[in-house]
């Protein structure tokens, strides 16, 4: 049965004989001459690879050939090659990515439903938006309040003297007695001194609150970070910079840090000293010269920086005055030798 199997396959590889083949049939062949492979039928993986060698493959690409390496590979193969196999699988994946992706069908109807659906509305003008509340400027809120607190007093003492007047004797004759002149003008005067009382309360309230301006910030602690760690990562100047904040901020202990790091960096401006990564404080030391001048202060400054920065929880002030001093100097003595070098 295999051998009548193999027989058509043969037949239908050598009508593709020099014939050209379209992309999906070149995959098709591929995938065949893997499976044939796998099952152990080497002369129908030859026969595809025969029929492949003799014939152009029409690409979205353009045209091109089949690969000469790989069906010379299949020919020599043998049973169950399980690196022909993978060759033939890279092949494929790799045919896969390059080839452009086909075009989806687009329903336009679909389209313009879910675009009509997703279009909003204008705003209309004019009106309120719900949920959003708009206030007015102060100074309207302040001469809205003052007003409807005036309208209220005046309505209060006009309740006033009608409750009052209840009180007042009337006269023998009944007729219809107006208010008098004078009764109106205290009313009257009344209410434009409870209105001029407000007026003097909002002028001195507005007054209030304009000279309470947020009081400016005249210096603030320095912030920490990652770079602290890092010499390299300011340079000299910075540094002695950074201690001065450090110090002003009472962080004693991480001036004395930056202090040592402004030491450092200008060593290694100056040549003196090489940075290398992971090499410790007395690395360095070690690595001066034994007839530098201020080499004993750079093994004080560093015995002092070690005890305050790995040894203890706070520095105190003389700690940190010892160490700046240390430090000044030695920077005083390496910029005096590279200006005098210059």
């Amino acid at each position: 049965m295999k051998r009548i199997a193999s027989f058509f396959l043969l037949l239908a590889a050598s009508s593709l004989q020099a014939a050209t083949l379209t992309l999906d049939q070149y995959e098709a062949a591929l995938t065949r001459m893997r499976s044939f492979i796998d099952a152990g039928q080497v002369g129908a993986a030859r026969a595809e690879a025969k029929a492949l060698a003799r014939g152009d493959i029409e690409s979205p690409n353009g045209r091109f050939q089949a690969d000469s390496s790989l069906l010379a590979e299949v020919n020599a193969a043998k049973s169950r090659d399980l690196g022909v196999e993978n060759r033939i699988s890279a092949t494929l994946a790799s045919l896969r990515r390059s080839m452009p992706a086909k075009p989806v069908a687009v329903d336009s109807a679909l389209m313009q439903r879910l675009q009509k659906e997703q279009t909003l509305p204008e705003l209309a003008r004019g009106g309120d938006i719900r949920g959003v509340q708009v206030r007015d400027p102060l100074p309207k809120r302040i001469v809205d309040s003052i007003r409807k607190a005036a309208i209220w007093i005046v309505e209060k003492v006009v309740k006033l003297v009608d409750w009052m007047m209840k009180f007042w004797p009337k006269s023998a004759k009944p007729k219809k007695s107006a208010a008098s002149p004078g009764m109106r003008w205290t009313i009257g005067s009344l209410v434009v001194l409870i209105i001029i009382v407000i007026g003097v309360l909002a002028f001195e309230v507005m007054r209030r609150s304009r000279k309470a301006a947020p009081s400016l910030v005249e210096e603030s602690a320095p912030l920490g970070s990652s770079r602290d760690d890092d010499p390299l990562s300011r340079g000299a100047n910075e540094w002695e910079r950074y201690a001065a904040q450090l110090a002003a901020s009472q962080r004693r202990r991480e001036a004395i840090r930056a202090w040592y790091h402004a030491v450092l960096v200008t060593l290694y401006g100056a040549n003196v000293l090489q940075f290398r990564k992971g090499r410790t404080n007395w690395e360095y030391v070690a690595a001066l010269r034994p007839e530098i001048a201020w080499r004993p202060k750079m093994i004080q400054l560093t015995r002092r920086f070690e005890e305050e920065w790995y040894g203890a929880d706070e520095s105190d002030a003389e700690a940190l005055d010892d160490c700046s001093a240390i430090a000044r100097h030695i920077l005083d003595a390496v910029r005096r030798t590279k200006r005098e070098a210059a």
